[in-house]
């Protein structure tokens, strides 16, 4: 379970990530404790909550499951940073762009103007493409750091906390979600309406 202190560490730590990382400041992130991410009590929290929590755990267990000397965790920390923030950022204005064109071709919207939609499918392209370099990009200055068995592990790593991070994400919308059936909870009745 994540407690509260492991979430006050993460937010530290996600706030000293914002700038560069000083020797102080790595100093303080390797000994803050460590705790395994079994479960959470997220009931009140958001995704985007979730996303920047998962983020800060991915920084504070990247040198245990990496096994990262103290040489490699100063310039690691800062291109995960930015690998994170690439990913962030692309993700957000795909977002964006999926917004725009879901609005244009809604249902009710009888008439679909053809140029905007097609201004915004050539950005959505042009972004797929960008996201792609940059994401490449961002590796590469990750990889630079690490070597050969570290890089691989690095990716089973960031697998194994998209997939805890999804069950957690999905559990939130369960959450958040008024009137919703919860698992081992018998289905709502639904009653006829009065005869008048």
């Amino acid at each position: 379970m994540i407690t509260v202190r492991t979430l006050v560490t993460a937010t530290l730590l996600a706030g000293a990530l914002s700038g560069a990382a000083s020797a102080q400041d790595v100093q303080a992130q390797r000994q803050a404790p460590r705790q395994p991410l079994q479960g959470i009590d997220n009931g009140d929290m958001t995704p985007g909550e979730i996303q920047k929590l998962f983020d800060a755990y991915l920084v504070m267990e990247a040198q245990q499951a990496l096994e990262l000397t103290d040489d490699q965790y100063p310039p690691f920390l800062t291109r995960l940073r930015a690998l994170q923030e690439t990913r962030r950022r692309t993700q957000q204005e795909r977002f964006r762009l999926m917004g725009e064109l879901q609005r244009l071709t809604a249902p009710r919207a009888k008439v679909v103007e053809e140029g905007p939609l097609k201004e915004r499918l050539a950005a959505l392209q042009e972004l797929e493409s960008r996201t792609a370099a940059e994401l490449r990009k961002a590796y590469t200055a990750v990889d630079e750091v690490l070597d050969l068995r570290q890089q691989a592990r690095f990716r089973i790593f960031e697998e194994q906390i998209e997939r805890r991070k999804l069950e957690l994400l999905m559990r939130a919308r369960q959450q958040n979600r008024p009137n919703q059936q919860q698992p081992g909870q018998p289905p709502p009745v639904r009653r006829p309406p009065p005869l008048n």
